[in-house]
């Protein structure tokens, strides 16, 4: 999905009101991910403690230290160096997960 389709589909959501247009919705929009970037950016995490984002029946967004480690270049099998890195990880809900993977039967 675009960020386009995104701010389609959610224009198209019943109560959000007549002054609901797309170009407020996809200010919205920006508002909230800009807002997502600048807290993991700025946030302070330990392992004990790490950075967090957690929505609902949606799932979690974990501010993450990757150390440096030694792989493999694909092509030749030379050992390289991959430099340590902060990463953000995602964990889905277990509401997610289940419409995902209904049980069997249904």
């Amino acid at each position: 999905m675009t960020k386009a389709e995104l701010v389609a589909r959610v224009a198209k959501t019943r109560g959000l009101g007549r002054g609901a247009t797309k170009k407020l919705v996809a200010q919205i929009i920006d508002a909230t991910f800009n807002e997502l970037g600048s807290y993991f950016v700025r946030a302070r995490s330990s392992r004990k403690n790490p950075a967090k984002f957690t929505y609902p029946g949606f799932g979690t967004f974990t501010k993450k230290r990757r150390e440096g480690r030694i792989g493999r270049n694909p092509r030749n099998g030379e050992p390289i160096e991959i430099p340590a890195a902060t990463t953000i990880t995602f964990t889905p809900s277990q509401t997610l997960r289940s419409l995902l993977n209904p049980p069997k039967g249904q």
